[in-house]
């Protein structure tokens, strides 16, 4: 069985492989071969990004795919600052921040609000199939954000360098990939919700 990623984010398709990891599941991303336009992520919420975006990718694939989109919010934080769907797009910037341009924004937030802090992720899952047929699901997963960044950052998801596990202490980004997968097999966190939805699929989008 297969199950094809809305995205060619190696790092995003290394959590779900992560996260299913005890699936009988060839998990891959977009191919290769194909021209996707590029989908401009403009809606409000994650779940609505994540629609769009495994509607079009469906159709230009010719089998089902899964879209996930997540939103950032942190404790504390006045609404009308929150980073929302917005993580990538800040101070009315046009281009695209780098990773290290990122991390320091958010390092900044992380010490005007106490240097340690609690906050979540909101992610939109979309499962769709070439015929427009949708399947989606919504949820949320805690995280501890520190103002002191690790020096591993990793490529796609670079505010891992601000997350820590809260069971283990260590920076997210300097996890090895067996403590990936630890962490992911765990209760209440992303990887648990990821195979929830992926159990509750109908098998025809993932033949």
């Amino acid at each position: 069985m297969k199950l094809v990623i809305g995205t060619k984010n190696q790092a995003k398709i290394n959590q779900f492989k992560s996260a299913l990891k005890s699936f009988d599941l060839e998990i891959q991303g977009l191919p290769s071969n194909i021209n996707f336009p590029k989908i401009e992520e403009n809606y409000k919420t994650a779940l609505e990004n994540a629609r769009k975006k495994s509607l079009i990718y469906a159709k230009l694939v010719g089998r089902p795919v899964i879209s996930m989109d997540n939103a950032l919010y942190f404790e504390d934080l006045p609404e009308e600052q929150q980073p929302g769907t917005n993580v990538r797009h800040f101070n009315n910037r046009a281009d695209r921040p780098t990773d290290l341009e990122l991390i320091d924004y958010y390092k900044k937030i992380i010490i005007s609000l106490g240097n340690k802090i609690n906050g979540y992720w909101e992610y939109g899952i979309c499962a769709a199939t070439p015929a427009g047929e949708l399947k989606e699901t919504v949820f949320r997963t805690p995280r501890i954000f520190v103002s002191k960044p690790s020096q591993k950052i990793i490529d796609g998801y670079p505010l891992e360098s601000l997350q820590i596990d809260s069971k283990t202490g260590k920076y997210s980004s300097e996890m090895t990939q067996v403590e990936k997968d630890n962490f992911y097999q765990r209760q209440g966190t992303t990887g648990q919700k990821l195979r929830d939805f992926i159990t509750s699929l109908p098998d025809y989008f993932l033949s």
